[in-house]
């Protein structure tokens, strides 16, 4: 009896053992979510106002074959605004695929992040939201729950740069996940791209010919005025421009008035400036301890540096057509540099002598008695 019991449940547990098994082989495994196949991104910036569209594609041929990409660099004109749009394609697919549609229909799992060479845009500053999700980027579009997309997007050129900076954009797919605080670290990547970006100066832009510039020294307690000129009678010809010593009295307070002119066309640069007071900004660099007031060698090396600027534009930016200058003791053989800089859309609290174009860049001796 106890062995026809021990075979009962011998049986029993194979039986059930057996029947786990196949209900294990007969579910179906959990399905694998399919990535988007995109081989070709197409970047274009159209700018907002007059300038020319600007495209930048990246290619994939062959997939995920051997075969390196193509990518094309970026050239943006400085101080332009762009609305940059993206179009995503699956070109090996027979027909190709238009994968932009299926990130719009799907814009709630979507979203791009943009890295970029830091302040190399005047709009938006920084570096971009792949590093912090908070930073900045002008998003255009949205999904159904406020959240951004990326597939328009607006930028704005800063000043020009001597060598190539880096744009990155980077697609995320966050099914289910997408928030305000979702992150580049969060769900699958579809795309991830590093296109090189040069910012040039406007071809189209008309150089400002200046061949004069007095400086006109006027002592706040009163006295004769003290100037000192430069002036290049022919231009960008052969001959060499002269240039006055700049002679001024110790321990004495001046208003230095700036004024530029283009003798060659009768021109008054003076008042183009003034009309253009937001994009332009005078820099000065001096030798240390030559003036009491303002104090160092000037801003030139570092903007925030002492300056006694007594104009400003319409944003509240100096521009120093107008300045302010106490002599400090006896010194003689000193330098003073002036450099008028070009800064259209780029100038701002921040900008700096080394941003936008040179129109003028002159060093004076001077000489303190």
């Amino acid at each position: 009896m106890k062995m026809l019991n021990l075979k009962f449940y011998l049986f029993l547990f194979l039986g059930l053992a057996i029947m786990a098994s196949c209900s294990d082989d007969d579910e179906a495994p959990a399905p694998e979510e399919e990535e988007e196949v995109i081989s070709r991104a197409e970047l274009t910036f159209t700018p907002t106002g007059e300038g020319d569209v600007v495209t930048a594609t990246w290619f994939d041929a062959d997939g995920e074959g051997t075969g390196a990409p193509t990518i094309d660099n970026i050239e943006l004109v400085e101080g332009l605004e762009y609305e940059l749009s993206i179009k995503l394609t699956n070109t090996l697919a027979s027909p190709a695929e238009d994968i932009t549609a299926e990130v719009e229909g799907e814009d709630d799992e979507h979203m791009f992040f943009y890295e970029f060479t830091n302040n190399i845009f005047a709009d938006p500053t920084g570096n971009g939201n792949v590093d912090n999700r908070g930073d900045e980027v002008n998003y255009n579009d949205f999904d159904d729950n406020g959240n951004p997309l990326g597939l328009s997007t607006n930028w704005t050129a800063g000043a020009h740069t001597e060598s190539a900076g880096i744009f990155r954009v980077v697609l995320k797919h966050q099914p289910d996940i997408k928030s305000a605080t979702s992150t580049i670290n969060d769900g699958g990547t579809d795309l991830d791209i590093t296109f090189p970006i040069s910012i040039v100066e406007d071809p189209n832009a008309e150089e400002e010919v200046i061949n004069e510039i007095v400086l006109t020294f006027s002592p706040v307690g009163g006295g004769d005025d003290i100037t000192a000129t430069w002036f290049d009678a022919d231009g960008d010809g052969v001959g060499n421009p002269t240039i006055d010593d700049i002679e001024l009295a110790a321990d004495t307070e001046y208003d230095l008035a700036i004024t530029l002119a283009n003798t060659l066309a009768g021109e008054d640069i003076t008042a183009e400036i003034e009309a253009e007071d937001d994009e332009h900004m005078f820099f000065f660099a001096f030798t240390d301890g030559a003036f009491s007031s303002p104090t160092g060698d000037g801003n030139i090396d570092n903007r925030s540096d002492a300056l006694n600027y007594n104009d400003e534009d319409m944003n509240g930016e100096p521009v120093g057509l107008s300045t302010n200058w106490t002599t400090a003791g006896v010194s003689t053989g000193n330098t003073f540099r002036v450099v008028l800089k070009h800064q259209p859309g780029i100038k701002s609290s921040t900008s700096s002598a080394a941003d936008g174009g040179t129109d003028v860049d002159i060093e004076f001796t001077l000489n303190v008695n």
